[in-house]
């Protein structure tokens, strides 16, 4: 299941990790868009065990927890540099002090440049292996603009390679037709199956980067209807965007079409959340599931996953009838 990251030829792990969760907590909007309290320590060591364990990709962005999610990465790593693939995003506007993001956004060129600087000075690094664009809707002429100052910052050495983080299909298409992007990240699991976005990837030789892998913990089997998660958890801040929760409680749909699918996702002695993984590795070749994570034990698991492989096309196809009978 070896991966690069498209057309760059950069080789990277089958898993990444995404490091939302270890960014603490900060506001989006005016929400709570973080997963609660974290331990920087542990996120630290968990990092160290993802790396021993043959996990090499990392995946952070400025927004998470307007910054600090880059400097968690960036001290892991210190040290060991050569050995990891790092991903980050740009273009949400901030007030570090406040621990606030803002949905306004800026992918201007001056603006690219400013926060790739940024950026680099937060995970301690001299390159960033991977920079994307972090608001997954922007305009024709906003990402025909946006393209220049990438190349540039290619050409410089900065960065390796670009990308985006967006689930409109039509709209990647383009950007990748007229630059030299070598993925697009977006949100792809069991539940949620974005077809077209995946057949761009594949067409065009693009890592199809899988965030929301799990669910949002959904698909760890850990959740049940009475579940009732605080509203400083970006799960129940109120966040129109989270489909799969509802105040806080996950919605029944979900967990019945958990229920239905469990035996088969934890087939070969698998977990769920190995289960969940093995059905995106057996979904696309150029899928790369980027989980999120806060501690050794969750990491564990999740590389864990590799050496059990992708699920066969028969519980793939198990999969897909039951999952559209709801």
């Amino acid at each position: 299941m070896n991966r690069t990251l498209g057309s760059s030829g950069i080789p990277v792990s089958p898993l990444g990790l995404g490091c939302w969760a270890i960014g603490g907590n900060f506001t989006l909007g005016g929400l709570p868009d973080g997963w609660g309290e974290v331990d920087d320590a542990e996120s630290e060591a968990a990092i160290h065990t993802a790396l021993d364990m043959g996990v090499t990709f990392f995946d952070t962005a400025d927004a998470y927890g307007t910054g600090h999610s880059e400097e968690v990465l960036g001290r892991a790593v210190r040290g060991r540099r050569q050995q990891v693939v790092i991903a980050t995003k740009f273009g949400f506007l901030q007030d570090a002090a406040n621990k606030e993001v803002h949905l306004r956004y800026d992918v201007s060129p001056s603006y690219v440049r400013f926060a790739c600087e940024r950026s680099l000075r937060r995970l301690g690094t001299d390159y960033i292996d991977l920079l994307q664009i972090h608001p997954g809707s922007l305009t024709r002429e906003e990402l025909e603009s946006v393209i220049d100052p990438l190349e540039r910052l290619r050409g410089e050495g900065l960065i390796r390679a670009y990308g985006w983080s967006t689930g409109d299909a039509e709209n990647a298409e383009f950007f990748a037709s007229r630059s030299h992007a070598a993925a697009i990240q977006h949100e792809q699991n069991v539940f949620h199956d974005n077809r077209d976005v995946v057949a761009v990837c594949e067409r065009l030789g693009l890592v199809s980067i899988n965030n929301t892998p799990l669910a949002m913990g959904l698909l760890s089997g850990k959740f049940r209807p009475e579940t009732s998660l605080p509203n400083t958890d970006v799960r129940g801040s109120g966040h129109d965007w989270v489909r799969y929760f509802k105040d806080g409680s996950p919605l029944p749909v979900f967990i019945e079409k958990l229920d239905a699918i469990k035996e088969i996702l934890t087939s070969g002695e698998r977990t769920l959340v190995q289960g969940a993984l093995a059905w995106l590795w057996a979904r696309s070749d150029a899928a790369i599931p980027i989980p999120g994570f806060k501690t050794r034990r969750q990491v564990e698991e999740l590389a864990g996953a590799v050496s059990l492989g992708p699920l066969s096309a028969k519980q793939m196809q198990e999969i897909d009838a039951i999952v559209n009978s709801f």
